[in-house]
């Protein structure tokens, strides 16, 4: 091989490198500013804040005021709260939620922090600068039933994506004063799936290849 074809060659090599390496920079920081959600999320959080990576225990989200029973129409002021270790940063993001509530109405103290979306309740641009949500929670007509209540809550340090951010979930069940049967309490055990595993090797698999073919 001529100087002038090595030359090429490793110019041709290097081009093709480079492009690779800036496509996966790129594409890793869209991945992270496109899943941030400051306005409120929807029915894509339902079962958990993935996108920020697996549950945290540097956070703790929790409903104050929850009773062990409920009457007929009963109201219930609740406060929906997120601790965190991550120190909540002044005049930008500190927080945001997922509620999902199975029975019973929902209203926010400030409608202008929150909103119903998807089937459940989330945050807004405004009520993402807090980590804690005043609401009433009427329970339903019927007290021999049970609602359920799940709670993702999220700390976000307020650098615009999903880097560094922490969140923690909680659920539990509550029966109605005439329930008469088995209380099952909700799963919200956010331990990676065989699916996300999957995905995961996939993706580092594909980016191996991608490599190797560009410097084979």
């Amino acid at each position: 091989m001529s100087p002038t074809v090595t030359s090429l060659w490793v110019k041709m090599r290097f081009s093709r490198l480079h492009c690779v390496l800036f496509l996966l920079l790129v594409s890793s920081l869209g991945f992270s500013s496109s899943q941030s959600f400051p306005i409120g999320v929807g029915e894509s959080a339902n079962d958990g804040c993935l996108c920020h990576g697996s549950a945290s225990n540097s956070s703790e989200s929790s409903l104050v005021g929850l009773p062990t029973t409920f009457e007929s129409n009963q109201s219930f002021n609740l406060t929906l709260v997120i601790e965190s270790n991550i120190a909540a940063q002044s005049n930008t993001s500190q927080g945001g939620f997922r509620l999902l509530v199975s029975g019973g109405t929902i209203e926010f103290s400030n409608p202008n922090e929150a909103q119903e979306l998807d089937g459940g309740w989330t945050h807004t641009g405004e009520g993402n600068s807090q980590r804690a949500w005043n609401f009433t929670w009427v329970a339903p007509q019927e007290n021999t039933s049970t609602v359920e209540f799940i709670v993702f809550g999220n700390a976000v340090n307020g650098n615009g994506n999903s880097m560094g951010d922490a969140w923690n979930s909680y659920g539990v069940t509550i029966p109605g004063s005439s329930f008469d049967g088995t209380l099952i309490q909700p799963d919200v055990d956010q331990s990676y799936s065989i699916t996300d595993f999957s995905l995961i090797i996939g993706g580092l698999i594909a980016i191996l290849v991608c490599l190797y073919i560009v410097v084979k």
